[in-house]
């Protein structure tokens, strides 16, 4: 598949995981972030490239994941507390599994400057667009 298919198949995807996921307030923020990463990757570098998608689509993967056990649990179909695991990468998964979008998770990621000032500049855009 060429980069510019894959990278517009990936496109239509994310967004249409955060219509059908997202609470509308973060899809209109998750929507435009997206746009404006993929504008300014348009005339990247093919090995560039590759490491964007590889991020995106493990974007859109844990959208998807998150979303479908979000409506699991609102239908009740699953608890809303899985068990947690003991065996290693098993128990760190179960424990990223509880962890949904909006909730606060300072204290428990170790974040890099860069990172933080990222948080924070989307913080800062979720405020102005709930206040529109």
């Amino acid at each position: 598949m060429s980069t510019r298919i894959k990278g517009i198949s990936l496109y239509k995807n994310i967004l249409r995981a955060h219509a059908r996921y997202l609470p509308h307030e973060m899809k209109q923020l998750g929507d435009a972030y997206v746009k404006a990463e993929f504008r300014l990757h348009t005339k990247a570098q093919p090995e560039q490239l590759e490491g964007f998608f590889a991020e995106w689509d493990k974007y859109l993967i844990h959208v998807e994941r998150t979303g479908r056990e979000k409506q699991l649990v609102d239908a009740a179909l699953i608890d809303a507390a899985p068990q947690q695991q003991q065996h290693g990468s098993n128990a760190n998964q179960t424990i990223n599994r509880k962890k949904g979008f909006g909730q606060d998770v300072s204290g428990e990621v170790p974040f890099n400057d860069e990172q933080k000032e990222q948080l924070q500049k989307l913080r800062e855009e979720a405020i102005n667009a709930a206040k529109k």
